[in-house]
């Protein structure tokens, strides 16, 4: 924390020691330490000195937490306000000894409002003998009348590399023969805690007899090696949905969280996302040079819109794991998706070829300039990608669209999709439907609510326009015996309007029954039927 300890060496030199600092931070990144650090430079027999002599009475005494004037208190056991009102009953005292009392909360973001309030005059005009240290890891719980009085220091997440050279120093005085691979899934693991990664070392010595290995350390704190991922990963470029399952059968016997495996896959996949369209990827990934080579051999598999699209599935089924007990079917769920999907383009990808395909259609003109109605014959030939995503999920639209209120979904049940431009929608209505495409003009709200409808149902962002449609020359074109429309982007039969894409329910019934709509209720998605 170079950024920390250089001002408050600075601050010792020139004698400019604030009365409260509030450190603020992740877990294990040396708060509380840096606390007792400062303690022992301002109470030094030969200080305050930027570098404390270690050797003073008050030094050691420090060092072995005997000091009657370094006070550390528990911020979450001692959060009442009769806790504080002792407290600043206290501060009057001089200390027993050292040339400051130094109080150190731990977790102050736990004590209660009436707490910090009663802290709060102690703060405005402390005795000058008197100095302050709270740590949190939550600074947005301490009030701001408290922060403003306090000078703040974030302290950072401890670097991979750094937590490594640590380790190693520890292992080394301590005679501990520890590989490099375990060691970096070690630092990892500890998330940026130097405390964590400390923890856990001292666990794995107790744990393992010899040389402690990356497998070891896997194995104790139920993570997922890379070779277990890298071989998920590869299953799924290769569509073998069978070997990937096989795989998470094997991790799951072994007695993984699956909610884990869910969260290393999205790291993984972030890491080959990172490592493709990243050329010096060392900074961004915290993983050795051979391994960084290894992600960069293994995104080649893959399109950045694949990486892209594996990981939203895996943060959905890390989100479906959070809500139920079977973690597991989320993720197999997931697995069985992406070595099920088809070729995935990009966005701009998918405009050009709306584009030329718009172009074809118009004779060499510009996409803007093509709006053909779904009655014309060309409507089938200008099915875009994302005309045809709308269409089918009209049903959904309407219900969405029920729900939030249903004279709208009246009137827009008479309507049909019949072309996006450039962002905007266009819905035709039959000449005789008139009225239910003005009721939805007429109000800007409506308007809104097949908007916000059809963004939820398609996830496609698009203006609305609505329009009427030109009487087809042959409206009978295309027709069963019954006259029934054939359905998708066919004209509406003149004498069987009420016949439009139905519940998939009714549409088998009337297939199998050679049925026909004889009357529709207005207010209802199912209508009528004989």
């Amino acid at each position: 924390q170079e950024h920390i300890t250089t001002t408050l060496k600075n601050a010792i030199g020139l004698g400019r020691v604030s009365h409260a600092y509030l450190f603020a931070g992740p877990r294990g990144t040396g708060k509380t330490t840096t606390a007792r650090i400062l303690a022992k430079a301002l109470n030094c027999e030969k200080g305050p000195a930027k570098d404390p002599c270690n050797k003073c009475a008050s030094c050691v005494e420090i060092t072995q937490g005997s000091s009657l004037d370094i006070l550390e208190i528990d911020g979450a056991s001692n959060r009442g306000i009769e806790e504080v009102r002792n407290l600043r009953e206290n501060v009057k005292f001089s200390p027993s000894k050292s040339r400051f009392k130094i109080y150190i909360i731990d977790e102050v973001h736990m004590l209660t409002a009436e707490a910090f309030n009663a802290l709060l005059k102690t703060l405005e005009e402390p005795p000058p003998h008197v100095k302050f240290v709270f740590a949190t890891t939550q600074p947005h719980k301490v009030p701001p009348t408290i922060l403003s009085r306090c000078q703040r220091f974030d302290f950072r997440r401890i670097a991979k590399a750094m937590i490594i050279d640590s380790l190693k120093g520890i292992a080394g005085k301590e005679g501990l023969n520890v590989s490099d691979d375990a060691l970096e899934l070690i630092a990892r693991s500890a998330d940026g805690s130097m405390r964590d990664a400390e923890v856990v070392l001292d666990q794995i010595a107790s744990f393992a007899e010899g040389e402690v290995g990356s497998t070891d350390v896997a194995g104790l704190l139920g993570m997922i090696q890379e070779d277990i991922l890298f071989e998920i990963a590869d299953s799924i470029a290769s569509k073998n949905a069978k070997a990937a399952l096989t795989k998470i059968d094997e991790v799951m016997n072994n007695g993984r969280d699956p909610a884990q495996l869910i969260a290393n896959l999205i790291e993984h996949f972030r890491n080959l996302l990172v490592a493709k369209v990243a050329k010096d990827s060392k900074d961004l990934i915290d993983s050795s040079p051979e391994k960084i080579t290894r992600l960069r051999e293994g995104s080649n598999a893959f399109s950045a819109e694949e990486m892209l699209y594996s990981i939203y599935t895996f943060s959905a089924a890390a989100e479906a794991a959070r809500r139920t007990i079977l973690a597991r079917i989320p993720l197999e769920i997931a697995i069985v998706k992406l070595c099920s999907r088809s070729n995935i383009n990009s966005l701009s990808e998918i405009l050009k070829k709306i584009e030329s395909l718009e172009a074809r259609i118009a004779g060499g003109g510009t996409a803007a300039s093509v709006v053909t109605p779904m009655a014309a014959p060309a409507a089938k030939t200008q099915n875009t990608p994302i005309l045809e995503a709308i269409s089918n999920s009209w049903p959904a639209v309407l219900d969405r669209l029920r729900s939030k209120k249903i004279s709208v979904a009246s009137y827009l049940l008479e309507g049909r999709p019949l072309a996006v431009e450039e962002g905007l929608l266009v819905i035709g209505f039959p000449k005789e439907f008139q009225f239910h495409k003005d009721a939805l003009e007429a109000s800007p709200e409506n308007k809104k609510l097949v908007e916000e409808s059809v963004q939820e149902a398609t996830g496609s962002s698009c203006s609305i326009k609505f329009t009427l449609l030109e009487e087809p020359q042959n409206s009978s074109a295309g027709n069963g015996s019954n006259g029934r429309a054939s359905g998708g982007g066919e004209p509406w039969p003149s004498g069987n309007r009420a016949r439009k894409k139905l519940d998939p329910a009714i549409e088998d019934a009337i297939n199998v029954f050679d049925g026909e709509i004889v009357a529709r209720d207005p207010s209802s998605p199912k209508g009528r039927t004989r």
